[in-house]
């Protein structure tokens, strides 16, 4: 019955936590017949790439920034007057995510972004919460979506170049005023240019087609390191694979990832009550068998019984 309960209430809450990255709430998304990923990001990249050699945008207006102003990217087209700008493809650093495709064959997706300014304090990993201003655009110069006044964004919840991009920024400096406000300064801002696959890839949208590649320009604020399920394991280190998708992250596979999983491996045992009991900073293993206690649902019974089960064989060395 809890484990019910826990069902229910994760599933409410991801239906609560679903904001402006991931999808409007006033938008009807239209799913349309998946292209292959590989043959999709191919046609998507060229076109990224012939859009960066012919286009610019306003870096000028950035090389005099305050420490705690900002910049809004405006984007052209490089001919007339402005047949002398740098185009963005000469500006524009490559960062590559491998992407598994329908096939389980790695697709690496490149993204492409510049840094403004880089922000004086700690970048977020793609698990924690970011308070950040921001503005999306399409290739085609339609802006779908911004913010102006910083909010908060669970990274885990937005879309994938989107967290990404963040974890490349750093945070800035915060001050308090007299009247209970705050400043920021010295945050991180620059912009990203991405891959569909990245973004919404086939859901269709009144503001943005499916497979559009997009332009996200972020101004990192601050940063929150996060603990979804307060287990006393940060989020990000409970991405056993590394792959920056936290959904097939589930031990006890009881649909909870175990980022938002109390008990990862269901043994009845909380996380936080068997993670490191003895608190030397290390992951308890009592049966020594290599797999934490907290992701090991046969150690409470060792536990509890000072004996092997009925069914585990021991191999000893003679």
């Amino acid at each position: 019955m809890k484990k019910l309960i826990r069902n229910i209430i994760y599933f409410l809450l991801t239906i609560v936590l679903l904001h402006s990255c991931s999808k409007t709430d006033d938008e009807e998304v239209e799913s349309i017949p998946l292209e292959p990923i590989s043959t999709q990001y191919v046609i998507e990249n060229d076109s990224i790439i012939e859009f960066m050699k012919t286009h610019f945008y306003n870096y000028d207006d950035f090389t005099s920034l305050s420490s705690n102003s900002t910049v809004e990217l405006i984007i052209d087209t490089i001919s007339g007057d402005n047949s002398g700008k740098t185009p963005l493809f000469d500006q524009v650093t490559t960062f590559s995510i491998d992407i598994i495709d329908e096939n389980d064959e790695v697709v690496p997706h490149n993204m492409y972004y510049i840094i403004n300014r880089e922000g004086s304090g700690e970048s977020p990993t793609v698990a924690d919460s970011v308070f950040v201003s921001y503005k999306g655009l399409t290739l085609g110069n339609k802006v779908f979506d911004s913010r102006n006044n910083p909010i908060w964004l669970d990274n885990t919840n937005v879309v994938r170049g989107f967290k990404e991009f963040n974890a490349l920024l750093k945070r800035g400096d915060i001050s308090t005023n007299s009247n209970g406000t705050y400043d920021f300064n010295n945050f991180g801002l620059g912009f990203v240019i991405m891959p569909s696959f990245l973004g919404y890839y086939e859901n269709n949208t009144a503001m943005i087609q499916a497979y559009s590649p997009l332009i996200f320009q972020v101004n990192m604020h601050t940063m929150n390191t996060t603990d979804h399920d307060a287990d006393g394991i940060n989020s990000i280190d409970e991405d056993l694979n590394g792959d920056h998708v936290f959904s097939n992250d589930d031990t006890d596979s009881d649909n909870i990832p175990n980022y938002r999983d109390r008990d990862d491996d269901g043994d009845g045992v909380l996380t936080a009550d068997e993670y490191d009991v003895d608190g030397d900073g290390v992951a308890d293993d009592t049966d020594g068998d290599g797999i934490p206690d907290y992701l090991d649902n046969d150690e409470s019974w060792i536990k509890n019984n000072k004996k092997f089960p009925i069914g585990i064989n021991v191999l000893v060395m003679l």
